[in-house]
Order: structure tokens, then C-alpha cells, then sequence
């Protein structure tokens, strides 16, 4: 009998790996993974995909400034969080037609590429979704 999981949750890059955030952004006591959040999905047998982050690939840079999405809205980002959300798309179709259950995708707010309702503009906060989920949603 086979016995894994079919419950999956994806998550933002940085929630798995907090050195892909940009500089000065980690402040807590988690220097790595979020631990309690995923240690809360290991103990419940969820699977866990872990999303590309759309801003450190774009630049190739993993030690980054933060930035607010105004020094991101460019027609080139757009398009490669286009590109990455065809990817996510995919793979969420893959998930569901297996009849596997997705229970969460989990972003990060403030994030230029993964907020979920609140994105930083440099200005401060602004109730947005961010580029990557404009272009899921799209879809």
C-alpha cells in the first residue's frame, strides 16, 4: 500500500530559505527556514513546493537591496514572472489532475514578487497583489 501524502502546500522561496530575501530584510530569530511554520507543515505530512523567487532569478542575485515594486515594473519582469507563473501553473495541474489536493499557496506580503495583498512601494505599503500572482491569477 502506497502511503504518502496527497496534500500539498507551495510556498514563496523565502520561506524555505530566508538568505534569498534582499539584505536587512531577516530579523527574526529564524535564519534559515521559517521553522515553526514549516515544521508545522512536516508534522502534518504535507508536501511542500517551494515556489522560484522571481526577484533573485531575475537579477541572478541572491545579496540584493531591497527594492519596492516600482524599481521592478518593467515589461522584462512582468515577462518573467509571466514565465514563472506558466511554470507554477503546471505544476499545480500535475498536483490536481493525480488527485492530489493543494490546501494553500503562501506568498509573503510586502514582497515585489509574492505579496499577497500588500506590496511595498518604496513609499511604504500599498494594498496590490504583486506581479507573479497578477500573472497566476490571469490565468
Amino acid at each position: 500500500m502506497d502511503n504518502r501524502s496527497k496534500k500539498f502546500v507551495l510556498v514563496s522561496f523565502c520561506l524555505m530559505a530566508q538568505s534569498y530575501q534582499a539584505q536587512g530584510i531577516v530579523k527574526y530569530q529564524w535564519k534559515s527556514s521559517i521553522k515553526p511554520f514549516m515544521q508545522l507543515l512536516l508534522d502534518n505530512d504535507i508536501n511542500i513546493i517551494q515556489m522560484p523567487c522571481a526577484e533573485a532569478e531575475f537579477g541572478n542575485q541572491l545579496v540584493r537591496e531591497p527594492k519596492g515594486i516600482g524599481k521592478y515594473n518593467t515589461k522584462e519582469f512582468n515577462e518573467h514572472c509571466e514565465n514563472i507563473a506558466l511554470k507554477v501553473e503546471k505544476q499545480i495541474r500535475q498536483i490536481l489532475s493525480s488527485n492530489y489536493e493543494i490546501i494553500a499557496i503562501l506568498g509573503i506580503e510586502q514582497s515585489p514578487s509574492c505579496c499577497v495583498n500588500y506590496i511595498y512601494t518604496n513609499h511604504g505599503w500599498k494594498k496590490e497583489k504583486d506581479y507573479l500572482w497578477k500573472n497566476y491569477m490571469k490565468r
